[in-house]
């Protein structure tokens, strides 16, 4: 109801034309709204009483707090806040059940906590603690009590949003290395909590809607630009091979349930003009996403937002990463765009982004330049490639460099896959699907911590060809070695027979062969009988190391340890030894 309210005052929610009533001053320092819920004004304050509020004043904590946003950003704060809130209920009891196991795993990357798969500090900067399983619940309900009381304009709003993004580190520190919430698909969060919390008051223009979508708009620049440049230092084009390296490995760690899904990615990695088809409409998409946003109109912002939509969607479909929950909300801030197009509204000259800016600097001159300076920090780190730089991490401001390696899986580079029955479409496991394996340098899951990983898991790479730029990922006694092999339950020989056939047929290729339908097929053929004969066989061994790192895998079951105990101690129902 109070959202409701707050649509029906002034002015439509969804023209971008703000603006002060006329009977304001431009530039006037203070503006009084009769509010209910939680009330103060500049003499008094009092809770849950009728008052009124003093708003925009020069005052900075207790009206800055109180003060709604603009009716426009309200409505994004509501969709953004909501569409969050519903993605972390969906994913908490998968991120329960793995933190429950995680926080006691004698594993490395327990002993560290961050934002995406190398665990970075907040903004490079600020160490996140380690939290006990309570006290993870405990950040998980109060970041989603916060999501909710942040839609209450009556309740601070401001106040909530800054609580969520303190929180957002809190709980996704706890799970960098997860399935569904870790690496990229929720470091937008944060900023956007930010951006919101600083906006205008309420018969302010929505430039803080305007800084979101250039905010967004850079991140996928920088993940273009990451791609090219990346391409230039390994002299070698970020192309369809590129794509089809990426769909492989897919196909291994993330394969689908969904027969077409498995056809489609058939047809696709056959096919070299779609798979180049594809990495260049996804570089296009990513260089031309903040030039249409500023300059496209309604027309262009609608456009821009669909097709990014589209984009996460066909990643998700195609390669299992899912940014719907935690990235794809922020496509609420389109949804003016889109309501302007659908109904043929004409945009006026006020309502260009420029304008919008403009006003909103001579409205909230103090707001505005901290957004701009946290969009400059954005703008910094994209530039500079942070990301891709060691050490230099400043997460969650990012690059975005995801796939920006140029690959070709029949040419000379390092060739792997990791085999799971975790199925890491969904949340609940450890993503050691680029990450963490035996053989990297940093947070390795050694082999014989490998058994206390759930469920059964192979990982086998070809080093051989290690490009000097990646060398420092791996270990220097795993570099050089043909047929790198660990698992966590007894390997049957037909599969590392069939593996090792695999590895041997990519070897014997040359480069371009990667765009000869005959030949990616036989890796086809060859990758779907490793599927076959993994799924057909093989039981986990826990309690028993695996034989030496960097030399082959081999498990037993462990001594004294039936099946139902191994249940029970993977269930935490039973203490773990050591």
């Amino acid at each position: 109801s109070s959202i409701a309210a707050s649509i029906d005052r002034g002015a439509g929610v969804l023209s971008w034309a703000g603006g002060r009533p006329k009977g304001r001053a431009a530039g006037a320092a203070v503006s009084m709204l009769p509010l209910g819920g939680l009330r103060a004004s500049r003499e008094q304050t009092t809770f849950f009483g009728e008052a009124e509020v003093c708003i925009d004043s020069e005052e900075i904590l207790q009206p800055f707090f109180l003060c709604e946003p603009p009716e426009q950003v309200r409505l994004f704060i509501f969709l953004f806040c909501v569409s969050v809130a519903c993605g972390l209920v969906t994913h908490h009891s998968s991120a329960a059940r793995y933190y429950s196991w995680f926080a006691q795993a004698e594993i490395a990357p327990n002993q560290h906590r961050g934002l995406a798969y190398n665990a970075c500090k907040a903004y490079g900067i600020i160490p996140i603690p380690r939290l006990s399983v309570t006290g993870f619940h405990l950040a998980g309900s109060s970041l989603l009590a916060t999501l909710l009381l942040s839609c209450h304009t009556g309740l601070a709003p401001r106040f909530f949003l800054f609580a969520s993004f303190g929180l957002y580190f809190l709980y996704f520190g706890q799970l960098f290395c997860e399935s569904k919430h870790g690496g990229h698909g929720s470091l937008l969060m944060p900023s956007v909590f930010l951006l919101l919390a600083l906006s205008g008051g309420p018969q302010s223009t929505p430039w803080s809607l305007v800084f979101i979508k250039i905010f967004l708009g850079i991140i996928y620049f920088a993940g273009a630009l990451s791609k090219l440049v990346v391409s230039l230092f390994f002299r070698q084009r970020w192309c369809g091979s590129t794509m089809q390296a990426y769909l492989f490995d897919a196909m291994w760690s993330r394969p689908s349930k969904s027969a077409l899904v498995r056809n489609l990615q058939r047809f696709l990695v056959t096919h070299w003009w779609a798979c180049s088809f594809l990495a260049l409409s996804g570089l296009a998409f990513e260089l031309s996403f903040l030039p249409v946003c500023l300059f496209g109109g309604h027309v262009g912002g609608a456009l821009a937002a669909l097709v990014a939509l589209s984009f996460h969607l066909g990643v998700d479909a195609l390669q299992g990463l899912d940014f719907k929950p935690f990235w794809c909300p922020v496509f609420w801030a389109f949804l003016p765009d889109l309501q302007a197009l659908v109904g043929g509204i004409t945009p006026g000259p006020e309502e260009a982004w420029a304008a919008i800016m403009a006003k909103g600097f001579e409205e909230e001159p103090c707001r505005w330049i901290f957004s701009a300076l946290y969009l400059v920090a954005q703008v910094i780190v994209s530039l500079g490639f942070m990301d891709v730089r060691e050490g230099k991490e400043s997460l969650p401001l990012t690059c975005c460099p995801m796939f920006a390696v140029p690959r070709n899986m029949f040419g000379d580079e390092i060739r792997g896959g990791v085999m799971t029955d975790n199925d890491l479409r969904n949340g609940g496991f450890i993503d050691m699907a680029y990450n963490f394996s035996p053989w990297h340098s940093v947070m390795p899951v050694l082999e014989e911590d490998l058994t206390q990983v759930p469920g059964r898991f192979i990982v086998w790479v070809d080093t051989t060809t290690v490009h000097p730029l990646v060398e420092h990922l791996f270990r220097p006694e795993a570099q050089g070695k043909e047929m790198l092999l660990a698992a966590n339950f007894d390997v049957p020989i037909a599969l590392r027979a069939r593996l090792e056939e695999y590895m041997k047929h990519l070897a014997d290729c040359s480069a371009e062969d990667w765009a000869q339908p005959a030949k990616v097929t036989e890796a086809l053929v060859l990758q779907e009988q490793c599927l076959r004969l993994f799924n057909e066989g093989g039981s986990v061994a826990v309690g028993k190391a695996l034989r030496p790192a960097l030399l082959t895998a081999a498990s037993g079951a462990a001594e004294g340890d039936s099946p139902l105990h191994s249940l029970l101690t993977w269930s935490g129902l039973l203490p773990t030894k050591g």
